[in-house]
């Protein structure tokens, strides 16, 4: 289960080959998801297929948390990430499945009890 205040990533090469594929789940109050959320697009513009596709409350923790996902051919380091939240993570559970719901499930067991 997540307590924390963090910025969890994933990464992986798209159908169109010369982008990236990007997973960000913000993990915070909800004035510190936006600003952290206009970071990400502000280091990785141009971004395409830009998209939230899932945003809930974590109970009993007073944070929330959003799933964001988009296209980009800019090559971030890893260093640069450090940028968008002082901790970020990788975590390479953060993709689509086969399933429409499989990532979302995955989400509400890990921040669910």
């Amino acid at each position: 289960m997540y307590q924390e205040r963090e910025v969890q990533y994933n990464k992986r090469v798209s159908s169109n080959q010369d982008r990236l594929r990007w997973w960000f789940l913000i993990i915070n109050q909800e004035r510190e998801i936006e600003e952290v959320q206009q970071r990400i697009y502000d280091l990785f513009a141009p971004i395409e297929e830009r998209s939230v596709s899932l945003e809930k409350i974590i109970p009993r923790k007073g944070l929330k948390y959003r799933l964001i996902s988009f296209e980009s051919n800019k090559k971030i380091e890893q260093f640069q990430l450090k940028k968008i939240f002082s901790k970020i993570v990788k975590n390479t559970k953060l993709y689509e499945r086969e399933h429409i719901d499989g990532l979302e499930n995955y989400l509400i067991r890990q921040f669910s009890g």
